[in-house]
């Protein structure tokens, strides 16, 4: 009983001596990466080393990851190459909490490798965050001193065509601003993304067919113009960023140019990819519903 007490002691005494400096960011100060991510730092049996190994004692924040696109709207499959806002957010309800901080990193699902897609807005005093790499080469987002406000925007890259699922790994901090590591609240949160396919590419050695769509952005209908090589069922699909399927048909049409009406009246507001296919060709457009 002893033991254990003079072991806490000790931890606590650790983390009041070496925590405050990290208020910088973690990865900034003490070159660790905490988020909870696979390869980051580990406690002693294995599990992962988040901002509760030292901030503790209260009912904390509830952590959010969102991929945010150019239109403010949240998906959860990236465009290759297309620029995006990683948000880190937390939710919190603890009124003595009232600074905020955080570390994120982005991994491929294929090897758990970096993507280092993050990158730095140079404004430190707006955006509150940073971008620091370690001595193994990782490179995270992190807050840059206490935050006041609860939501981190990071800007984000989306990698080449073919690199496939990616999971954004980032553990949330609220502190009570005491000078020490106790009454704090931690949470940690893992957002899995899929790649999207970009319009006007298909997979590798698969005729395309060609498509036009007008007017784009559309209201109420959308016509679609398609080519075919040959005639037979063609299955349209048209999908919303998030990859879910929001409207899909099958029609008979002949060989050569075809003409079609999309329903897009009863559909929300957004960007659509539209998926044609016929089993030897295929085409992908996209298109803006207001």
């Amino acid at each position: 009983m002893k033991l254990r007490l003079i072991s806490l002691l000790f931890f606590g005494a650790l983390c009041f001596i070496i925590l405050p400096g990290n208020k910088n960011g973690r990865a900034s100060e003490s070159q660790k990466g905490n988020t909870g991510a696979p390869g980051d730092e580990s406690n002693t049996n294995g599990s992962p080393r988040t901002c509760s190994y030292c901030h503790f004692g209260a009912a904390g924040p509830v952590t959010f990851i969102h991929l945010i696109d150019t239109n403010g709207d949240s998906v959860t499959q990236y465009l290759p190459g297309q620029q995006y806002k990683a948000r880190v957010s937390m939710s919190n309800s603890n009124t003595n909490l009232t600074g905020y901080g955080f570390q994120m990193i982005a991994l491929r699902d294929s090897n758990n490798s970096d993507l280092d897609g993050f990158s730095d807005p140079g404004n430190n005093t707006v955006n509150n965050y940073k971008i620091a790499t370690i001595p193994n080469g990782r490179t995270y987002a992190e807050h840059d001193n206490i935050s006041s406000t609860p939501v981190f925007d990071v800007v984000w890259t989306a990698p080449p065509q073919g690199t496939g699922p990616v999971t954004f790994y980032a553990a949330g901090n609220a502190v009570n601003r005491n000078g020490t590591t106790s009454g704090d609240g931690t949470d940690s949160e893992v957002f899995h993304v899929n790649e999207a396919i970009p319009a006007g590419t298909t997979n590798p050695g698969t005729a395309v067919i060609p498509l036009s769509l007008w007017p784009n952005p559309a209201t109420n209908i959308a016509y679609l113009n398609l080519q075919l090589q040959q005639g037979g069922i063609v299955r349209l699909s048209v999908f919303n960023l998030n990859g879910q399927l929001c409207w899909e048909s099958k029609q008979s049409l002949e060989a050569g140019l075809n003409s079609l009406q999309l329903p897009v009246a009863t559909w929300k507001a957004g960007t659509y990819l539209l998926e044609v296919s016929n089993g030897n060709q295929t085409g992908i457009s996209r298109l803006v519903k207001i």
